[in-house]
């Protein structure tokens, strides 16, 4: 991870704003690659979420789904307006809203949908919708020329959270297990493993230890030292609690 984001200055300066929105953002990461935000409230203050789309030479590959349900048609037709592509394969990343909420819609839309078999194992249980197909804790996919792999590292954030490696980029999309570099808090940990959440962050860095940019789940991901930072908010949190119960 020593020479993650090496070049950050060549990154920002690449990175090209497309179909601006208060509620949609997107960004080029590179000729194929790009990341989406989108917004939300939780617990009365308001959040972005980031995801992914990478363009194949017949569709789009979607990670995760929008977490404002009113994005998934812009979503939609601004990769059919611009690239003149369809969305033909969804992966979503663990069972949260934000990231699990839009597979009703591109169930319906006709789009091949996957998930951990854990996550849609949780949202079978929540009574919600789930992925058309389940994969493994690790499971990897050749699509139109586009490699890349879903894995389960452990848990973190919660106890289904994967993470999207594309190895001819060197990009890791780390989903919400990945903290931004400007992050302060730990987040939403309801249904999360606090204690194993560290063991699974030292599993993706050895793993990934070649990553070139690493896209967290919320917050700012155009910058370095996501990772860092996730170890440095998780001990301080877990040495916190450590504390009081002595």
């Amino acid at each position: 991870m020593k020479q993650l984001f090496s070049c950050i200055a060549i990154l920002l300066c690449a990175t090209i704003a497309h179909a601006q929105s208060d509620k949609l953002k997107i960004d080029k990461l590179n000729d194929h690659m790009y990341v989406y935000t989108t917004y939300q409230e939780f617990k009365g203050v308001q959040y972005s979420s980031n995801a992914m789309y990478v363009l194949t030479t017949n569709g789009a590959i979607l990670i995760d789904t929008p977490w404002d349900k009113e994005q998934y048609e812009p979503l939609v037709n601004h990769i059919q307006k611009e690239h003149n592509k369809q969305v033909k394969l969804v992966i979503t990343t663990h069972f949260h809203e934000d990231r699990s909420g839009g597979l009703d819609y591109f169930n319906k839309l006709g789009a091949k949908t996957f998930t951990y078999s854990l996550t849609n194992e949780i949202l079978k249980e929540r009574n919600e919708p789930q992925a058309k197909q389940s994969i493994d804790a690790e499971h990897h996919f050749i699509v139109e020329g586009e490699t890349l792999s879903v894995h389960f590292l452990g848990e973190g954030h919660s106890k289904d959270n994967t993470v999207v490696w594309f190895p001819k980029e060197k990009v890791l999309y780390g989903g919400c297990l990945i903290k931004s570099a400007e992050a302060t808090t730990i987040g939403n940990i309801e249904d999360g493993n606090v204690q194993a959440w560290p063991k699974t962050i030292e599993v993706v860095k050895q793993k990934f230890h070649d990553a070139q940019y690493i896209i967290p789940g919320h917050d700012a991901w155009n910058m370095p030292g996501h990772i860092e930072n996730t170890e440095r908010i998780l001990n301080a949190y877990n040495q916190q609690n450590l504390s009081k119960n002595k």
